[in-house]
């Protein structure tokens, strides 16, 4: 079920077709091979994985801003417009014959809001929703056959759902219990191009820790985690010639590094950055800016 898996750096092959003309005699009926956008930018968000001879490398610029809202002590608004760039690889030989291989690279903006609640001390309940566009600025494929192509249609993501953190304190660690129920999808509103569409219960426990030091006026920390992921229905990833890699559930764990002083970059207060590892059906390695609860 599982390829050797490998760090590059990606984000489209949206399908690829195989009709061979002359060699087509000789060669297996072909599947599609596509990207599940609906995984790779909603669910993954920046990282590395490979699955069935296509790599996907998914780069992150998060912007974000959280408004206070006056009128309302326990109500926030965070709107956030990430930028992402991604670069697909995909490799196969097919019986000996013909060894496929094509390249895209796609851009995607995927806006949202979410609404943070303090319905108790510590304890926040953030709905939310994002709406967004991947599109892609270049491709290659070869070799050059009848039917060959990479396909270039916008492809629409979104996602809706409901997270929750709590926190508790203690000396100077904080702990985090961070709970979500997600509904991710893609489409392309074109009868050839099938979409993806799945829901999942999300569930972490973070531990943060200062390092007791001053760097440049700041305090340092230092926080690990650990998040189970359950598909509530199967996330298919299409193989060409093997049957889809289907995705039920996935463990991570990673941590992160941030300050403990007060601090802010650009419009990001007290910015956060850390790196993850994914393990179960499919592993991938995961890039983040903070416990993402």
């Amino acid at each position: 079920m599982r390829r050797g898996f490998f760090f590059s750096v990606a984000i489209g092959i949206a399908a690829i077709f195989m009709q061979a003309g002359p060699v087509r005699a000789q060669l297996p009926e072909l599947n599609d091979v596509r990207v599940n956008f609906a995984y790779t930018f909603l669910d993954l968000g920046f990282g590395f994985y490979e699955v069935g001879g296509l790599d996907a490398d998914v780069f992150q610029i998060p912007i974000s801003y959280t408004f206070d809202l006056s009128k309302h002590e326990k109500l926030k608004l965070k709107v956030s417009s990430p930028f992402y760039y991604g670069y697909f690889k995909f490799k196969e030989k097919v019986n000996n014959l013909v060894t496929i291989k094509a390249d895209q690279h796609l851009i995607s903006l995927i806006p949202g809001v979410e609404l943070q609640y303090e319905a108790l001390d510590n304890w926040y309940l953030k709905p939310f929703g994002r709406f967004g566009v991947v599109k892609s600025i270049g491709d290659n494929i070869s070799p050059s056959l009848p039917g060959l192509r990479v396909s270039n249609v916008f492809v629409y993501v979104y996602s809706v759902g409901l997270r929750s953190l709590y926190e508790i304190f203690w000396e100077r660690f904080k702990f985090s219990i961070g709970n979500a129920i997600l509904l991710n999808g893609d489409t392309s509103f074109k009868n050839d191009i099938p979409h993806n569409i799945f829901g999942s219960l999300e569930n972490g426990v973070e531990v943060l820790h200062p390092l007791g030091f001053n760097l440049g006026g700041y305090e340092p920390d230092l926080s690990a985690f650990f998040i189970y992921y359950h598909y509530m229905s199967d996330v298919e990833f299409i193989r060409l010639l093997d049957d889809p890699v289907r995705l039920k559930n996935q463990y991570e764990i990673g941590g992160t590094i941030g300050s403990a002083t007060p601090a802010k970059l650009w419009m990001i207060n007290n910015p956060r950055i850390g790196v993850g590892y994914r393990f179960g059906d499919v592993e991938a390695l995961t890039i983040n800016f903070g416990f993402p609860f």
